[in-house]
């Protein structure tokens, strides 16, 4: 070897290490390229702010339907589609998994529920439900804030919109991971079988509320759906499912790593609890910078539907793309000092967090007021919120694109 040369590190997305943590490994690829080969999967990993957003605006060139999500491919797919027609409902191209034109009929039913307008209605009642979870705590001192709280706010507010019996939010969350653990490609055939017998547990559970439904329509999202008709076009049983086996994760588990990552901040970064209470003004921003820095869903996949190339990277036709959001969300070229933590920064909310291009996520609204009412009234009835045990009382998911706290322990002097 030459004199002063130097062997590139090989970089895996599926070391539980770098899933615990990948910023540091989006500033190591970065400096290699605008595209990187990940050997360990066979994946084109993509960390450009620009890169990501053209690719994901491009569904001719950039296909959803992948077969690494929801409707997957994979050596023994026999054996767990076989289960599913056993125990449950094939899976169907819908919302994230699917390409216009279907997406954008799906899309068409979804985008009026979560409106803005809607979403201000709902804060009286978003407020209640925060208040109705503290209620449970105040009175300890302390608390396993990702459970306590970061779980149950986001799974009874989903469970209530889409018509689903609040006191399940226990088998929401169980049926929500299942969904997301679905899509590691790590999983080997036999968890991928034990995934599925859960995911089709589900589909059973929201065959019965459908049914319920159709004898006895009220108003909820669930309803909506069963009743939908778009110019004589209904929905399947089979897409209402998929539908809703999407809204569960995207509802509930993103929102609930944004509350977790938000209230580690808030525990961890000195002064900042102070500052936001004595301007509450701050606090939307301070949401806006979380979702940037801690994005909770840190990227998804693409197939090219043909040869072409990203920031000159040649990328052959049927290739598997990661647009990895959370690394856009770190691009110097456009967060100055991405790295750094600032409730002020005047763009955060040109963040990925949500996606970007057609699949944009419906739900953004909702969860941003979440997180909003969360903070503020966890700021109105607590004070000195700090780690119970210090990182000891921290454990960080380690998933392919899934990133924040599943355990935060924080303790806290009542207001």
């Amino acid at each position: 070897m030459d004199e002063g040369s130097s062997v590139k590190r090989e970089i895996s997305f599926n070391d539980p290490d770098i899933q615990r943590c990948p910023f540091a490994a989006y500033q190591e690829i970065r400096e290699q390229g605008p595209v990187y080969y990940d050997k360990s999967n066979g994946f084109y990993i993509v960390t450009g702010y620009e890169d990501i957003r053209k690719a994901a605006s491009d569904p001719k060139t950039f296909s959803s339907v992948t077969g690494q999500l929801l409707v997957k491919t994979a050596p023994y797919q026999d054996r767990i589609d076989a289960i599913y027609r056993e125990k449950g409902y094939m899976p169907v191209t819908a919302l994230v998994v699917a390409d216009p034109p279907i997406h954008s009929f799906h899309r068409s039913l979804v985008d009026k529920v979560f409106t803005l307008s809607t979403v201000k209605r709902m804060e009286e009642y978003l407020a209640g439900v925060v208040d109705e979870m503290v209620d449970q705590i105040i009175d300890r001192g302390q608390a396993e804030f990702y459970y306590d709280l970061a779980v149950k706010i986001p799974n009874h507010v989903l469970s209530d919109q889409i018509g689903l019996p609040r006191e399940r939010y226990a088998d929401f969350k169980r049926w929500a991971d299942a969904i997301v653990q679905e899509s590691d490609p790590s999983n080997d055939e036999e968890r991928q079988v034990e995934i599925t017998n859960t995911i089709c547990e589900l589909q059973q559970f929201l065959v019965e509320r459908i049914e319920e439904y159709r004898r006895t329509p009220r108003p909820c999202i669930l309803n909506d759906l069963v009743h939908a008709d778009v110019d004589g076009q209904r929905l399947s049983i089979e897409e209402i499912i998929q539908i809703v086996e999407q809204m569960l994760p995207a509802g509930s588990d993103t929102t609930v790593g944004a509350i977790a990552s938000a209230l580690h901040r808030i525990a961890t970064t000195p002064g900042l609890e102070d500052e936001l209470r004595s301007d509450p003004s701050l606090i939307a921003n301070f949401v806006e910078e979380v979702l940037r820095i801690d994005a909770p869903v840190q990227g998804l996949w693409r197939r090219a539907t043909r040869d072409t190339e990203i920031g000159g990277v040649p990328i052959p036709e049927g290739s598997i793309i990661v647009l990895r959001f959370g690394a856009g969300n770190h691009d110097p070229e456009v967060f100055t000092d991405p790295g750094t933590f600032d409730i002020r920064r005047s763009n955060a909310r040109r963040h990925f967090a949500f996606g970007v291009g057609p699949h944009y996520c419906v739900g953004n609204l909702l969860a941003r007021g979440e997180m909003r009412i969360t903070i503020g009234r966890l700021l109105e009835r607590m004070r000195n919120l700090r780690l119970a045990r210090g990182e000891a009382g921290v454990e960080w998911q380690a998933h392919f694109f899934a990133y924040g706290p599943n355990r935060l322990e924080i303790a806290f002097d009542r207001t």
